[in-house]
C-alpha cells in the first residue's frame, strides 16, 4: 500500500513538473512596459531579437506624443500615466529618489503621505503646475493609482541620467508613468543600474546584466514593471557632439545591448504576460523634421498587426493618453478620470509596410499642409479685397469686363478649393510633390467640369456647394477616408483631431449646405418640404457618435438649418423663434449624447460627458474656458483669420456703398439672402461653442461672400439679371 501511494505521489510530482510554468489560462498576466526613448520603428527593426519577434507576432502603432500645455519627453510620459494629456513642471522639479531615512521624512513632511520604495520628492511641484496651467484637468498618476489601489504592484528600472561636467544630471521620467496620485512607486532600481563606459554617450551606459537580473527579481514580486533603457535618450542627446562614424559605433553597440536584453525578456515572460514596447518621444532630428509620432509595439499572444483605439478609430494610430488604460484593460481595470481608451487589436499580416506607408503619407501632408493652406487663404482673402477695390473703383478699371471676368473666375476657385482638397486623397498619393500635383488635377477637372456643365455663375457655386456637401455626407458614412487624408483637415501628428468632421470642414458643412439647398429652391429644382429632409440627414451624418461625430457642427448645423428653414416657409422671428433654436440645439445635442452612451462608440461627446459626470459642472466650465483660450490664441496666430478680416471688410464696404446694395440683393435673390443669413448666424453660433470657431467660421463665410461678391460684380459691373427658369 505504502508502494503504491509512494508511486502515486511521484507521478503526481512529475506531472506538475512537466506542466509548462505559464499553461494556465486563468493565471493572470503580468505587464512589462520597456520604453526606448527618441527610437524610432526603422531603428526598432534593427535590433535583431525585436525584428525576429515582429515577424512572428506583435501589434504595431504610432503614438501621438503631445501633453498639455506643450510638446516634449515629460509631458509625453505624463500623459501615459495620467491616461489623459498632462502638464507636468520643469525637468529639475521632476525628482525621483529610492527611498532613504531621509528623504522619506521629507516626503512624508510636504504630502502627508507614507513613502514607498521610490517617491517624486517633488510632487506637489507637478501637480500644482497641472492644475494651475493645466487645460484637460488631467490627473497626474491615476495609472500607478488604480494598480494600488487594486493590490497591483508596480515597479521601474532604469534611467536617462546624464553626466555633464563631471555632475550627475537626473532624467527619472519613466516613472511618471508608473507613479501613484503622489508620486510614488512600490518598487524598482533607478539609481544602481548604470555603469561607467567612456565609448558611450556621456561616459555612461545601462548595465545590462544587472538590468536583467532585476526584471526577473521585479518580474516575480511585481504586476507592471515599468523599464527605461536610457541609452537610446542620451544617443540622441549626444548626438551633435559625434561625427557620423562615431555615432553609428555607438548606435551599433547599444542595439546589441538591447537586442540581448530583449532575448531574456521573451524568454522570461509567459503566454498570459503583455509586453510593451514604446518610444514616449520621437528622436531630435526626427522631430525637426515633422515626424512627429513614437511607434509603440505591444506583444499578446500570438497574433500579428496594427493597434488602434477609440481615441483615434484610425488603424495603426494611437496616443500616449491610451496607454495608460490599456495596461489597466489587461488587468480587468478602468479609471473614470482616463480619457484615453484601451487598443483594439487588428489582424494585419503586413503590419509593419502599412505603417510605414501610412507615416510616409501623414509626414508629406503635415509637411506641405502650412503653404498649401496658405496659398488658399492668401487666394481667397486677396481675391476679395481685390474685386472689392475694383468695385470701388470701377470707373478708372481699364478693360473692366475683362478684368472683372478675370476677377470673377479668381474668385470662384475659393469656392472650388475645399472640394479639390477633399476629393484629392482618392489618388492614395504620399509625397509632397504628388499630393501637390493631386490637388492641381483635381481642382482643374472640377474647375472645367462646372464651367462645361453650367454658364450661369450662380448655378456653378451652387453646383460645387452640392457636390462639397454631398461628397462629405457620403465619406462620413463610410468612415471619413477623404476626411482624415486631406490636407485642409485635422492631422494625427497634431492631434487635435483624429476622426469625424474636422473643424475646416465643420464650416464648409454647415455653409455649403445651406447655399446647394437655396440654389436649388432659387431655380425651383426641389420643394421646399425636401430642405428640411436633407437637413436632418446632413446633420445625422455629421453628429452620429460613428460618422462625423462633430458636436460643435452639430450645434451650429442645427441653428443655421432650422433658421433656414423657418425664413424659407416667412415664419416671422420673435423671441420665442430665438429661444427655439437654443432649444433645438441643446436638443441635438442631448439626443447625440444618448446615442453616444448607448451606442458605445466612445467619442467626444461620450468622454466630454463622462468627465461632467465624474468631475461635476466645473468640467462644463473647464472644457468652455479651454475653447475660448484656443481662439483667442487662433485669433492672433492663424492665418484663417485673414479670411473672417476680409469678409467683415467686404461687407462693410456694401453696406455703405453702393447704397442699399444688400436690400437690392434680398430682392433680387430673396431664397439665396435667406441663405446668407442663416449661414451667417450659423458662422456666429459655432464662433461661440467650438474651439477652433475662427477656423469654421472662416470656412463657412466662404459660402456667403464669394456668392455675394459675384452676384454683386454681375449686378453692378455688368447689369445682368441671372435667368431663374
Amino acid at each position: 500500500m505504502k508502494k503504491k501511494i509512494v508511486s502515486m505521489l511521484i507521478t503526481l510530482m512529475v506531472l506538475l513538473v512537466s506542466i509548462p510554468k505559464y499553461s494556465f489560462a486563468d493565471e493572470p498576466g503580468k505587464v512589462i512596459f520597456i520604453n526606448m526613448n527618441r527610437t524610432n520603428l526603422n531603428t526598432m527593426l534593427k535590433i535583431p531579437t525585436l525584428k525576429n519577434e515582429l515577424e512572428n507576432r506583435g501589434y504595431i502603432a504610432l503614438m501621438n506624443i503631445r501633453g498639455d500645455g506643450g510638446t516634449d519627453d515629460r509631458r509625453s510620459y505624463a500623459s501615459m500615466g495620467a491616461g489623459g494629456r498632462a502638464d507636468v513642471s520643469a525637468q529639475e522639479y521632476i525628482d525621483f529618489q529610492e527611498l532613504t531615512k531621509e528623504n522619506g521624512k521629507v516626503f512624508k513632511a510636504v504630502t502627508g503621505k507614507e513613502p514607498k520604495a521610490i517617491n517624486n520628492i517633488d510632487i506637489n511641484k507637478s501637480i500644482n503646475d497641472n492644475i494651475e496651467y493645466g487645460q484637460y484637468g488631467s490627473i497626474l498618476g491615476a495609472l500607478g493609482q488604480t494598480l494600488s489601489e487594486n493590490n497591483l504592484k508596480t515597479a521601474v528600472l532604469g534611467n536617462s541620467d546624464k553626466i555633464v561636467d563631471n555632475e550627475l544630471v537626473k532624467n527619472r521620467n519613466i516613472g511618471l508613468v508608473a507613479m501613484d496620485e503622489y508620486g510614488r512607486i512600490d518598487g524598482g532600481n533607478i539609481d544602481n543600474i548604470n555603469v561607467k563606459d567612456d565609448s558611450m554617450p556621456y561616459g555612461i551606459r545601462t548595465d545590462y546584466n544587472k538590468l536583467i537580473k532585476e526584471t526577473q527579481k521585479y518580474y516575480n514580486e511585481s504586476n507592471a514593471i515599468f523599464v527605461d533603457l536610457g541609452d537610446t535618450y542620451r544617443l540622441d542627446e549626444y548626438r551633435l557632439f559625434l561625427n557620423d562614424n562615431t555615432y553609428k559605433s555607438m548606435k551599433a553597440n547599444i542595439v546589441k545591448n538591447i537586442s540581448k536584453y530583449l532575448k531574456e525578456v521573451f524568454n522570461m515572460v509567459g503566454e498570459n504576460d503583455v509586453v510593451y514596447i514604446s518610444s514616449a518621444f520621437p528622436n531630435d532630428l526626427d522631430y525637426k523634421n515633422k515626424r512627429r509620432l513614437s511607434p509603440i509595439i505591444k506583444f499578446e499572444g500570438n497574433g500579428k498587426g496594427l493597434l488602434s483605439s477609440a481615441t483615434t478609430r484610425r488603424e495603426g494610430i494611437v496616443a500616449n493618453v491610451d496607454v495608460g488604460a490599456d495596461i489597466l484593460n489587461e488587468f480587468g481595470l478602468k479609471n473614470k478620470n482616463m480619457v484615453g481608451r484601451s487598443y483594439e487589436l487588428i489582424q494585419k499580416d503586413d503590419n509593419i509596410d502599412y505603417v510605414q506607408h501610412e507615416f510616409v503619407k501623414m509626414v508629406s501632408v503635415s509637411d506641405i499642409r502650412a503653404n498649401v493652406v496658405n496659398t488658399f487663404v492668401g487666394i481667397v482673402s486677396a481675391s476679395w479685397v481685390i474685386a472689392m477695390i475694383a468695385i470701388l473703383l470701377r470707373k478708372h478699371v481699364p478693360y473692366r469686363e475683362k478684368v472683372f471676368n478675370v476677377l470673377k473666375e479668381l474668385i470662384k476657385l475659393g469656392i472650388i478649393m475645399p472640394l479639390a482638397l477633399l476629393l484629392a486623397p482618392v489618388f492614395n498619393f504620399k509625397t509632397p510633390m504628388t499630393i501637390t500635383a493631386g490637388i492641381i488635377l483635381t481642382t482643374l477637372i472640377l474647375y472645367i467640369l462646372g464651367r462645361k456643365l453650367f454658364k450661369d455663375d450662380i448655378k456653378q457655386m451652387g453646383f460645387f456647394a452640392l457636390i462639397t456637401i454631398t461628397v462629405i455626407v457620403v465619406d462620413s458614412i463610410f468612415g471619413t477616408y477623404l476626411m482624415r487624408n486631406n490636407i485642409m483637415s485635422y492631422d494625427a501628428i497634431i492631434g487635435a483631431r483624429y476622426y469625424g468632421i474636422g473643424n475646416e470642414y465643420e464650416g464648409v458643412t454647415i455653409a455649403s449646405a445651406v447655399f446647394a439647398m437655396a440654389v436649388l429652391l432659387n431655380y425651383k429644382k426641389i420643394p421646399k418640404w425636401l430642405v428640411a429632409l436633407m437637413s436632418i440627414v446632413i446633420l445625422i451624418t455629421s453628429a452620429y457618435p460613428s460618422m462625423g461625430a462633430n458636436v460643435g457642427g452639430a450645434i451650429s448645423e442645427s441653428v443655421a438649418y432650422l433658421l433656414f428653414i423657418l425664413l424659407i416657409y416667412d415664419v416671422k422671428l420673435d423671441f420665442k423663434k430665438v429661444i427655439l433654436l437654443g432649444v433645438a440645439a441643446v436638443a441635438v445635442v442631448v439626443a447625440f449624447a444618448v446615442l453616444d452612451v448607448v451606442s458605445g462608440s466612445e467619442s467626444h461627446l461620450s468622454v466630454f460627458v463622462n468627465q461632467i459626470l465624474v468631475n461635476g459642472p466645473g468640467a462644463i466650465v473647464q472644457t468652455f474656458g479651454r475653447k475660448i483660450q484656443m481662439n483667442m490664441k487662433l485669433a492672433q496666430t492663424s492665418v484663417w483669420v485673414n479670411i473672417l478680416l476680409a469678409g467683415i471688410f467686404i461687407i462693410a464696404m456694401f453696406i455703405f456703398k453702393p447704397p442699399r446694395h444688400f436690400r437690392e440683393i434680398a430682392k433680387k435673390y430673396p431664397i439665396l439672402f435667406k441663405g446668407f443669413i442663416a449661414s451667417m448666424v450659423g458662422c456666429i453660433v459655432t464662433l461661440l461653442v467650438n474651439d477652433s470657431g475662427i477656423v469654421a467660421a472662416s470656412t463657412a463665410s466662404i459660402y456667403i461672400l464669394i456668392p455675394i461678391i459675384i452676384i454683386s460684380i454681375n449686378m453692378i459691373i455688368f447689369n445682368k439679371e441671372d435667368n431663374k427658369n
